[in-house]
């Protein structure tokens, strides 16, 4: 977002308070809301990808690998890869080159944003 559209954001921006003062809701004007919403839609990632990560305690890239119904075996066949190296790249905190990143996201047809933390 430019610098003009966060400041217009902020001087046409209502904020709606609580009675203590605390804010509840900002209401903003709606081509601003599209533009935010549009600058959002490409990181976007599907309920059950997000159900997977929190509840089983996934890496977003094991969590797109199960939602894809492959097992660690068959993502490494689609890869070309050992199934080590995909349980290497899946590991919390991997920081996987982005040749790997892009690859992943052929095979489980999403983004790359997709795949990061």
């Amino acid at each position: 977002m430019s610098e003009h559209t966060e400041a217009r954001i902020k001087t046409e921006a209502q904020i709606i308070r609580d009675s203590s003062g605390k804010p509840l809701y900002a209401v903003v004007p709606y081509d601003e809301y599209q533009a935010l919403v549009e600058a959002d839609a490409h990181v976007t990632v599907p309920h059950e990808v997000v159900g997977l990560m929190i509840e089983k305690g996934l890496s977003p890239m094991a969590a797109w690998r199960k939602y894809r119904g492959l097992s660690q075996v068959q993502m490494s066949e689609k890869l070309g890869v050992t199934q080590g190296a995909i349980a290497q790249a899946e590991k919390f905190g991997n920081k996987p080159h982005i040749e790997t990143l892009r690859a992943w996201a052929r095979a489980l047809d999403c983004d790359v944003a997709q795949l990061t933390e």
